[in-house]
């Protein structure tokens, strides 16, 4: 009979999760980012990007970004900690990106999360950060979780979409076949000459009154895509104009928002494909591209057709820490945990 009370008490304290503070670990790209989580409720989310160390190499640079790592997760994770106000003992669990993203990025993060799972006695849970950007909704928020989802990952890395019945329980439906969506902007950028990253100087310069001065397609079977082509369409523009001498500023602008307009009605029409397939008309939208104005806007207008938008709010659309405490902590309640042979997966 004690034996039965003892449990019953021990499954109401983990549903009420009496003060439970997650520490989560982000390194996977060029983001070194501490947080601390209070339950779901963010109270720390400090991150330190290299991206300026990046810029003129065009692209991130592996070997550049884990030494930044290096250097910073110290001053993240204690700047996280004073933040918080919390000392390091009242943590209770350890959060850690392990997949997907640059092997010696991934190690910073993963060695630190280990050494601190070992020396004090705390469970590690390693997480999947594509995984985790579709769980930066609902930080400071967890009422709002309702399954089945459809979750949407657009990033510089990755393009997927996903049925999501738990955050154990994903699978991909959908997904590019080749170059990542904020990786065909990064390269639209660089070769107009705008700079490194390309993704928010397009948004920026963006006019949705020119979207159709030129015409471009995207590649999609089924609930799979393609950006390769359209990649390829408007750099091949590009070269005509400049040999007749037409490539000018104005010119520029009617290229971008021509190709940012294709790009971003391709997903939203996969997007709607997918909800009318599967029947889900709930939508949950992370990754960095997701901070992208036009295609929140027209993910947003979708519900003239019945689909519900729950997007990253822009603090937590690109890689950071608060969205692998959440997403660690919620697998914690699952019973999912990791051992310190948990290793970094490029992908």
């Amino acid at each position: 009979m004690i034996g039965a009370y003892l449990v019953i008490v021990s499954c109401f304290l983990v549903v009420l999760n009496f003060k439970m503070y997650t520490l989560g670990i982000e390194t996977s790209c060029d983001e070194t980012s501490c947080a601390v989580l209070k339950n779901y409720k963010v109270l720390s989310n400090v991150t330190i990007s290299s991206l300026r160390q990046h810029k003129k190499y065009g692209g991130i640079i592996p070997e550049i970004a884990t030494r930044a790592h290096l250097k910073n997760i110290d001053k993240v994770f204690n700047a996280a900690l004073s933040e918080a106000k919390i000392s390091l003992h009242r943590i209770s669990v350890i959060a850690v990106t392990h997949k997907p993203g640059l092997i010696g990025s991934l190690v910073v993060g993963i060695n630190f999360a280990k050494a601190l799972s070992l020396a004090l006695g705390k469970p590690l849970i390693g997480v999947n950060h594509l995984h985790a950007h579709l769980f930066a909704p609902f930080l400071n928020y967890p009422a709002k979780i309702k399954f089945p989802f459809l979750g949407l990952v657009v990033s510089g890395g990755h393009t997927e979409i996903y049925r999501v019945d738990d955050f154990n329980k994903m699978k991909i439906i959908g997904q590019t076949r080749d170059d990542a969506c904020g990786e065909v902007f990064d390269k639209i950028g660089r070769s107009l000459g705008l700079g490194y990253p390309g993704g928010p100087i397009i948004d920026k310069l963006f006019d949705a009154k020119r979207k159709d001065e030129f015409k471009f397609k995207c590649g999609k079977i089924g609930l799979d895509l393609s950006f390769s082509g359209i990649k390829t369409a408007v750099i091949y523009k590009q070269i005509e104009l400049e040999k007749k001498k037409l490539l000018d500023r104005k010119s520029k602008i009617g290229l971008i928002s021509a190709f940012q307009a294709t790009v971003v009605e391709a997903i939203v029409q996969t997007v709607v494909d997918a909800s009318i397939k599967t029947g889900i008309n709930r939508v949950v939208c992370g990754g960095g591209v997701i901070a992208n104005s036009f295609l929140r806007a027209r993910l947003s207008a979708q519900k003239e057709r019945k689909i519900r938008l729950f997007a990253a709010p822009l603090t937590y659309s690109t890689d950071n820490a608060a969205m692998v405490a959440g997403i660690g902590f919620y697998l914690y309640n699952k019973g999912i945990k990791s051992n310190l042979s948990l290793k970094a997966e490029a992908s």
